[in-house]
């Protein structure tokens, strides 16, 4: 198990490492875009008085349309329109320790869990070990961003970051946890 963590805590500082290089090293600047009429905007959005949260425009009210045809109709009626989705909050927070011991521990959880799987399966080569944790990102690559994507639109800039964090970022991670996390073979007589 000392196998484990010790992959689990340099694998945590190589993901985290990555994707702290590629977002403060501008590689990611490009992931949303810029409206010059961001004070107007900003402006309406405040003066409608929103809570924190996800707003998608236009929408049916949940507490008034109940039934499902209705909904139906009213979507129907907004194809080809123009649609919105605005993550909207109050107040912006500064995104220091908080969010860097949480974004730290996301990732810790992660490269535990892959090398877990790692350490306890029977994973005899480099490349059997490389691919399956390759495989995880895949995973959360496929059913994550890419499920964002179709199902909601999410623009390809948007998920691109996600995209080349878990393939190029991950397949860094995946070589150190596929060379170092491994069980002892017991030595032939």
């Amino acid at each position: 198990m000392k196998r484990v963590l010790i992959g689990t805590i340099i694998a945590t500082v190589i993901f985290f490492g990555y994707q702290a290089t590629m977002w403060m090293g501008g590689f990611h600047n490009d992931f949303c875009l810029y409206s010059g009429q961001q004070d107007t905007i900003m402006h309406s959005l405040n003066s409608a008085h929103l809570k924190d949260g996800l707003y998608m425009m236009p929408s049916c009210d949940p507490t008034v349309m109940k039934d499902h045809k209705q909904m139906e109709d009213a979507m129907k009626k907004n194809v080809g329109k123009p649609w919105a989705m605005i993550f909207y909050h109050t107040a912006m927070e500064d995104m220091q320790a908080g969010s860097m011991i949480k974004g730290i521990m996301h990732v810790f959880f992660a490269c535990l869990f892959v090398c877990l799987v790692l350490y306890n399966g029977s994973f005899s080569s480099f490349g059997s070990r490389f691919m399956v944790s390759m495989a995880f990102s895949l995973f959360a690559l496929v059913l994550g961003p890419m499920n964002e994507m179709n199902w909601w639109g999410f623009p390809w800039g948007f998920i691109k970051t996600s995209v080349i964090d878990l393939t190029l970022g991950w397949a860094i991670c995946s070589i150190w946890l596929a060379y170092y996390v491994k069980k002892k073979m017991p030595i032939a007589q």
